[in-house]
């Protein structure tokens, strides 16, 4: 027992250090004016994809977009090497279909997608050869149910890039995009496909390059914005969105790269990184916005912000709040690139500003930004601090109306776009296999656990079991369910108490841990023997239809233990009986001191047996994890387990 309480005190003190550390960072952003309180993590509400890494996966996320309903719809590739694939989810997570497209030629990436008021989905991306040189795009609309109702391919000299897409309360579709040597190209196309104008940008000999895209309001003006490669011009221009008709452009030295456009109803702004000064040391790269007279196209100001202690800035996404302010999310380096948003007035005055730092010893970059309709600023990317092995997630933030971080949420895989559910939620979307995840923000939000085994209690962010998701192939995934029941094996099983402290801290991945402190009574490292500590797992909740051919059984357990003397593992064996029999057990590697995500199985192991869908109802399903060391006095912290279970309905 002695040893016990020191192990968890030490363990204690390490983690408040690490608190503190973390504290000491966010308070970083008072230096330039924002409040700095401990953030708290939403709910989990669903997740989908993310499960396949090959080329029968869906591919590299790119965005994502929310109809009027809700439905949720991504964009991603190559899919089986080449394809592009669109795939959509209800608002809560069910799977409603998923669509692909094969290339003319090359390999399909991802670049956009917008949803029309009818519940259509318009996608575009653009096709690679093998050098990984874009060759041409490729724009596809989708009915509600899926269907394809239309396809444009559509190239222009060398190395076709999309700048955006979106669609109008008509349902119109408008692109930007660009080619090396052919300009800056903007272009409307009807409901039906059909191309209604298109407009041609020649500033720069040819060398322009769409970066965004707005409409106006009113739908009555479309905006483009782009830069000069190689230069230092910013070129923002206005078409009548009903003729293409161009009202005004502007071509200024404004700095390096414009990268994105809003609109209100009196002004154009826009957002990039700008210059001020020439040579060394004088000049300087700020997150620079400007704003335009949107009759008349004439300058009303720029301003220039990056943090004190940065040496440079740069916005990158910008989005319009509900009481009018502008959102800039940015990037800022100081040693390596973090996060900088900073919020404008429509006057050009600063509201607030906040670095985020995740602690990666590489750049931290965010990818959109949005504002919920009670004026959260939602900002979402690639950030830390890193996943077990070095890995860097996925990370989405809210801000209140004031700058106070009001949340911090964690994607496994980076994430690339994020939109709001109806219901004032959030999913964000990044990585293999087109990942989504989606979080409760509108309300049930809870504090951030600390990593430490504490009392035994019922976790309150458990996330609801996942809503099956479909794969290619007309293959189901349960995705990763928790448990919802346990009992330490009491019969030749070590201690015979299992994991003694805590054990339904398992049940959730919350960094709450359950512990098993000096497991086991012998050295022995086999899975089976009687001298190591067994705990069983039950009443996951399946839903797996009676025809169902089960594909795959995988088992997720996050874990760590107190140190890597006598090779600590963890075996797991699943029984279909009630625990009457097992399957070979199965184990991970040794564990490590910090968590980490361990997978045991994959989506097309089916564990040495042919399973029937009765061998998952609650009476039946157990996952038993045996904790297995040559040294009786480790220590094993189990943060999470949960199983995924591949199917073919």
């Amino acid at each position: 027992m002695g040893r016990m309480i020191k192990s968890i005190l030490g363990r204690t003190t390490a983690r408040r250090l690490f608190l503190a550390v973390c504290l000491i960072s966010l308070a970083i952003p008072s230096l330039i004016g924002t409040p700095a309180l401990a953030a708290t993590t939403p709910s989990l509400l669903w997740t989908a994809g993310g499960l396949d890494a090959g080329t029968t996966g869906a591919g590299q996320s790119a965005r994502m977009a929310t109809d009027a309903s809700g439905n949720v719809a991504v964009v991603s590739g190559p899919s089986g090497g080449r394809d592009l694939v669109v795939t959509s989810y209800t608002a809560t997570g069910a799977f409603r279909w998923r669509s692909t497209v094969i290339p003319t030629s090359g390999t399909f990436a991802g670049d956009w997608i917008a949803a029309a008021p009818n519940g259509d989905f318009v996608a575009i991306g653009h096709n690679e050869d093998s050098r990984g040189k874009s060759i041409g795009n490729t724009m596809v609309r989708y009915a509600p149910n899926g269907a394809l109702l239309w396809r444009v391919d559509f190239s222009a000299s060398f190395y076709p890039s999309v700048g955006r897409l979106l669609v109008d309360a008509s349902g119109n579709a408008y692109v930007a995009w660009s080619a090396v040597g052919s300009g800056l190209f903007v272009q409307k196309y009807s409901p039906s496909g059909t191309l209604l104008w298109s407009k041609q940008d020649l500033t720069g000999g040819g060398y322009a390059i769409a970066s965004s895209l707005a409409l106006s309001p009113d739908g009555a003006n479309v905006v483009v914005t782009g830069s000069v490669s190689g230069g230092a011009t910013w070129i923002t221009t206005l078409y009548d969105a009903a003729t293409g008709t161009q009202r005004w452009t502007v071509a200024a030295p404004e700095g390096v790269a414009a990268r994105d456009v809003v609109v209100d109803a009196t002004r154009v702004y826009v957002t990039g990184q700008g210059v001020t000064g020439s040579g060394t040391p004088a000049i300087a790269y700020h997150l620079t916005v400007v704003a335009y007279d949107r009759v008349t196209g004439a300058r009303l100001w720029r301003t220039d912000k990056r943090p004190v202690d940065a040496t440079s800035a740069a916005g990158l996404r910008m989005a319009i709040a509900p009481d009018g302010s502008l959102v800039v999310a940015g990037q800022a380096s100081r040693g390596f690139l973090d996060w900088y948003t900073a919020v404008f007035e429509t006057t050009g005055a600063v509201r607030w500003e906040a670095v985020r730092d995740g602690g990666l010893n590489t750049d931290e970059i965010p990818a959109a930004v949005l504002v919920l309709a009670d004026g959260t600023t939602v900002v979402t990317g690639r950030g830390g601090p890193n996943l077990p092995g070095g890995y860097i997630p996925g990370v989405t933030v809210g801000y209140s109306s004031n700058g106070t971080l009001l949340w911090e949420a964690f994607s496994n895989l980076a994430t690339v776009w994020a939109t709001a559910l109806p219901s004032g939620d959030v999913c964000a979307t990044g990585g293999y296999d087109a990942l989504i995840t989606c979080w409760q923000v509108s309300g049930g939000v809870v504090s951030t656990p600390s990593p430490t085994p504490g009392p035994t209690s019922t976790p309150t962010n458990t996330p609801p079991p996942p809503t099956p998701t479909a794969t290619p192939g007309s293959s189901i995934s349960t995705g990763f369910i928790a448990p919802s029941a346990n009992s330490a094996q009491t019969i030749s099983a070590g201690d015979n108490n299992g994991y003694q402290t805590s054990p339904t801290n398992a049940y959730s991945d919350d960094l709450l841990v359950a512990a098993d402190i000096n497991s086991g009574t012998n050295t022995n490292a086999s899975c089976t023997n009687n001298g190591k500590d067994k705990h069983h797992f039950y009443n996951f909740n399946f839903n797996i239809p009676a025809t169902a051919t089960v594909q795959g059984v995988q088992v997720r357990l996050d874990a760590s233990a107190d140190a890597t003397i006598g090779a600590p593992n963890i075996c797991v064996e699943i029984s279909w009986d009630g625990g009457a029999t097992w399957t070979l057990a199965k184990s991970t590697t040794t564990l490590s001191t910090t968590e980490a995500t361990y997978l045991l199985g994959n989506v097309s192991d089916t564990w040495g047996r042919v399973w029937n869908s009765s061998d998952f109802s609650n009476t039946n399903f157990r996952i038993r994890v045996t904790n297995v060391a040559s040294n009786t006095r480790r220590d094993f912290f189990l943060d999470y387990l949960a199983v995924n279970v591949t199917y073919q309905p």
